[in-house]
C-alpha cells in the first residue's frame, strides 16, 4: 500500500522549507552585512588611533623645540628627537589603514595632512638648524614670522575635518550594526516561530506513526504467537512421528532378524546336514562328487556367516544377552579390523540394566558414528567409552581424522548427525559434535536414566494412535 502524507500536512512542510531557505539567505546576507559593518567600525576606529598618534607626535615635536628654544637646555630635545622619528612611521600606518578600510575623500585627508606634517617637520627642523648657525635671535626672528603657528593650526584643521569624516562613517557602521543585529533577531524570532510550529505537525505525525507501528507490532506479535504454537504443535508432532518411526524400524529389523534366524538358519542348517550325510555316503564312490559337495558345504558356511551377520546388523544378540557394553565392545573391535583401524574401548566400569530403548539408541549412535569414520574420517584410531554418570548414562565417541566440514554441525541434510540428534532428543539426553579440521571430530551423548523411560513409553503410547 502506498504510503501518502495528506496535503495540509505537505503543505507546512513545504512551506517551513521555503522559509526556511529564505531566512537562511537572509542570514547569511545580514551576516555579511555585519560583518562589513564591523570592518568599517574597526577601521575607523584604527584611523582615528593613527590620526591622534600624528597630531600628538607632532605637538610633541614642537613643545620639545620651543623649550629647547626658550631655555637653551638640550634635555628637551629628546622627546623632540623620538617625536619626529615616530612621526613617519605612523603616517606610513594611517595611509596604510586608511587604503584598507578609507574612502576617497579619507584618502586624501590623509595625503593633505601628511603633506602638512611634512612642512611642519622641515618648519622646526630649520629653525634648530638657524638656531645652531646664527644663534637664538634668528631663530626666533623665524618663529615671530607665524609659519609655525599657522602650519600647526593647518594641521589641527585638518586633523578636526579627517576626524569628523572618520566620525561619520563610525556612526554609519554603528547604524548599519545596530539594523543588522534587529535583523538578525527577526530571523531568529521568524525561524523559532516556524521551527516550533514544524515541531508540533512532526509530533502530531510521530504519535500517529508510533500509534500505527504500535498496532502493527500488536499485530505482528500475535501473529508470531500463532505460528510459534503451530510451529511447536508440529514440531511435537514430527518428533512423536520420528520416534515413532524409530520405534518400528527397531521392531521390523528384530522381526526380521528372528525370521531370517529362524526360518532362513533352519534352512541353511538343514541343507547343511543334508549335504554332509550326502558327502559321509557318497564320497567314497566318486571322488568328483565329494569336491562339489566339499564346495556346496564351503558355499553353505559362508551363506551361514552371511545370516549371522545380517542378523547382527538387523539386531545385535550381544545386546539382548549380554547388554550394551559388551554389544559395543564386540561392534567397535569387528568394525575397526575390517577397515584397519586400531581403537580404545572404555566400557569396563559400567555394569547396569539399561531400558531396551536406550540401549538400541546408544548401539545405534555409535554404530553411526562408525559408518562415518570408515567412509569420511580417513582415520587412524578412534576412541569410544561408555561411562555411568550420577543421572544416567553417557558415551564419548572420538576418532583422530580429518574433522568436520564447515557448517555440518547444523546442516539439516546430514541425515546422519541428525539421525543421531533425534535418536538422542527423543530420549530427552543431549547430543554435541564438535570437531576442526585436522583434529579430528568428538560426539558426546548423555541420557538420563529417570527421563527416558517415560518419554519412550510416550512414545510407544502414541504409536498405535
Amino acid at each position: 500500500m502506498k504510503n501518502t502524507f495528506p496535503l495540509k500536512v505537505l503543505l507546512p512542510l513545504a512551506l517551513g522549507v521555503i522559509v526556511s531557505i529564505a531566512i537562511l539567505v537572509f542570514s547569511e546576507f545580514g551576516y555579511r552585512r555585519l560583518d562589513e559593518a564591523n570592518r568599517t567600525i574597526t577601521g575607523a576606529l584604527e584611523m582615528q588611533t593613527r590620526v591622534n598618534d600624528v597630531m600628538a607626535l607632532v605637538t610633541d615635536a614642537e613643545t620639545g623645540q620651543r623649550g629647547f628654544l626658550l631655555t637653551g637646555d638640550a634635555s628637551y630635545l629628546e622627546p623632540y628627537r623620538a617625536a619626529v622619528a615616530r612621526i613617519l612611521p605612523t603616517l606610513v600606518e594611517l595611509r596604510e589603514a586608511v587604503q584598507r578600510n578609507g574612502s576617497t575623500k579619507e584618502r586624501d585627508g590623509v595625503t593633505s595632512l601628511s603633506n602638512l606634517v611634512g612642512k611642519k617637520v622641515n618648519e622646526l627642523e630649520a629653525t634648530l638648524l638657524l638656531y645652531e648657525k646664527n644663534g637664538r635671535e634668528a631663530a626666533f626672528q623665524l618663529l615671530d614670522t607665524g609659519i609655525g603657528k599657522r602650519a600647526m593650526e593647518d594641521i589641527r584643521a585638518q586633523v578636526a575635518a579627517l576626524s569628523n569624516e572618520l566620525q561619520a562613517s563610525l556612526s554609519t557602521g554603528t547604524t548599519r550594526w545596530r539594523q543588522d543585529i534587529e535583523f538578525a533577531r527577526f530571523g531568529m524570532v521568524t525561524m523559532t516561530g516556524f521551527t516550533v510550529a514544524l515541531l508540533l505537525v512532526v509530533w502530531i505525525l510521530a504519535r500517529r506513526e508510533v500509534a500505527l507501528r504500535i498496532e502493527q507490532q500488536q499485530r505482528a506479535l500475535k501473529e508470531r504467537e500463532r505460528l510459534e504454537r503451530d510451529v511447536s504443535s508440529r514440531t511435537t508432532e514430527l518428533s512423536e512421528l520420528s520416534n515413532y518411526l524409530q520405534t518400528v524400524r527397531e521392531e521390523e529389523k528384530s522381526r526380521l532378524a528372528r525370521e531370517i534366524h529362524d526360518e532362513l538358519g533352519g534352512i541353511l542348517v538343514g541343507a547343511k546336514m543334508d549335504v554332509a550325510w550326502v558327502k559321509d555316503h557318497m564320497g567314497a564312490r566318486d571322488p568328483s562328487v565329494t569336491t562339489k559337495l566339499d564346495r556346496a558345504l564351503l558355499m553353505l558356511d559362508e551363506g551361514v556367516e552371511i545370516k549371522r551377520r545380517v542378523i547382527e546388523d538387523l539386531r545385535p544378540t550381544l545386546l539382548d544377552n549380554l547388554g550394551l557394553g559388551a554389544a559395543l565392545d564386540w561392534q567397535v573391535r569387528q568394525t575397526c579390523d575390517r577397515a584397519g583401524l586400531s581403537c580404545d574401548v572404555n566400557v569396563s566400569d559400567v555394569d547396569m540394566e539399561l531400558p531396551p530403548a536406550v540401549s538400541i539408541a546408544l548401539y545405534r549412535i555409535v554404530q553411526e558414528a562408525l559408518t562415518n569414520v570408515v567412509k569420511y574420517a580417513q582415520a587412524k584410531h578412534v576412541d569410544v567409552e561408555l561411562l555411568r554418570t550420577a543421572d544416567g548414562v553417557s558415551v564419548v565417541f572420538h576418532d583422530d581424522g580429518v574433522g568436520l566440514p564447515s557448517g555440518a554441525e547444523s546442516n539439516i541434510l546430514s541425515h546422519g548427525i541428525s539421525g543421531m540428534r533425534q535418536r538422542v532428543r527423543a530420549l530427552g539426553g543431549d547430543f554435541t559434535i564438535h570437531g576442526a579440521k585436522t583434529k579430528g571430530t568428538t560426539i558426546e551423548v548423555h541420557v538420563p536414566l529417570d527421563a527416558a523411560a517415560p518419554r519412550q513409553e510416550a512414545g510407544a503410547a502414541a504409536a498405535p494412535a
